[in-house]
């Protein structure tokens, strides 16, 4: 393999067993260790993009891709883990830049994506049946429910496929101020 030597754990001379004692990387292809909350699985597959900003360079935003997700759990700070590969992709390597080796950074794995969409606080959802939403929408200042078609949720935010339209006031609760 060719790569950049990182460091050699042994003299000249010395009897070595099984354990590695030189470490070798490919700095040409930058690759990252992600952990991930077990919790996470449905939510992480090869393949898959991801955003990645290390801490050393906030103003800077990397991608790649998800290349492998490991088929067993790791323990890391006494937590069950999801252990994934993440590799960065060459053009956002633009202007060239070497990363050293154990640089933290956040990484966000892109499990679904909506552009030009219509979005809700997820508070504003109702759950009618299982799988059947809606919302109240401010129509001549009296709330009036709306059924709706979701795309993809998250904590915060729903998007919303059909039933609303941009621009709607929607209401996030029943409280009523004088």
């Amino acid at each position: 393999m060719d790569g950049t030597l990182l460091s050699v754990d042994a003299n000249v001379g010395e009897s070595v067993g099984t354990t590695a004692f030189i470490i070798l990387a490919d700095l040409d292809q930058p690759t990252l260790e992600v952990y991930l909350d077990e919790t996470d699985l449905d939510k992480v597959a090869e393949g898959m993009p991801v955003n990645v900003v290390f801490d050393a360079l906030p103003d800077r935003t990397f991608t790649g891709k998800v290349i492998r997700v490991s088929k067993s759990l790791q323990e890391v700070s006494n937590v069950q883990a999801i252990k994934a590969f993440v590799q960065l992709d060459p053009e956002t390597m633009n202007p060239p830049i070497e990363l050293p080796v154990g640089l933290s950074a956040a990484v966000d794995v892109i499990a679904g994506e909506a552009t030009n969409a219509v979005l809700i606080p997820v508070e504003a959802l109702r759950e009618l049946d299982p799988g059947e939403y809606a919302v109240f929408v401010m129509e001549n200042g009296q709330p009036r429910l709306h059924v709706v078609q979701v795309g993809l949720m998250d904590v915060t935010t729903v998007e919303i496929k059909s039933g609303l339209q941009a621009g709607d006031i929607v209401s996030t609760g029943v409280t009523q101020v004088k």
